[in-house]
């Protein structure tokens, strides 16, 4: 995981503890428990208001899980190790890799990659976003991400969101421009 993501976790979660320690201000009453958050609002009186507040505070627990460990076809990502020699331990798919090497090879793709990479967005948000592409080639284009399993689309939602592989893709292709950048200049 790269320092930017660590640090934007680290980020993330100060801010949720800050807003958990909100809450507990508004009012004490009767504790919650949902995916690890705590939300203590009051009494029965406030029922429906700690329904929304629980709701949104799960939104934010579920839409961190999905942006940061999401992979392709919605699956969570599971790191496999290396052997001792420092190789994988699968041999690379060439024919897998020339596919999501060649989902990389077009501007407008990285530039919607770097777009989701801030989070899920719908297409009318890419498309105001990035309004040099019509609407088409936009679709066009997130059709190709999806196959290579940069991109996935939520079913209920309908928002695109980058996937774990897309990050790193992405990363990858940042890392390299800078390489050859600075071996021109040398």
């Amino acid at each position: 995981m790269s320092d930017d993501i660590r640090e934007e976790m680290k980020k993330l979660k100060e801010e949720m503890a800050s807003l958990k320690d909100q809450l507990k201000e508004v009012g004490r009453g009767e504790r919650r428990h949902r995916h690890g958050l705590y939300v203590d609002i009051g009494g029965p009186v406030h029922d429906y208001m700690d329904d929304v507040l629980q709701s949104v505070a799960e939104g934010v627990h579920g839409e961190l899980a999905k942006s940061i460990f999401i992979g392709p076809g919605g699956t969570r990502i599971v790191m496999r190790g290396r052997q001792p020699n420092g190789k994988s331990e699968e041999p690379i798919d060439l024919a897998r890799a020339a596919g999501i090497m060649s989902a990389l090879g077009h501007e407008h793709r990285l530039r919607i990659l770097n777009e989701l990479i801030a989070g899920g967005k719908y297409i009318n948000e890419l498309q105001e976003k990035l309004s040099e592409i019509t609407t088409s080639t936009l679709s066009s284009h997130l059709n190709v991400l999806e196959e290579a399993g940069l991109v996935v689309q939520e079913k209920m939602r309908g928002r695109y969101l980058i996937t774990m592989p897309g990050r790193t893709a992405y990363e990858m292709a940042a890392k390299i421009t800078s390489f050859v950048k600075q071996g021109e200049q040398q």
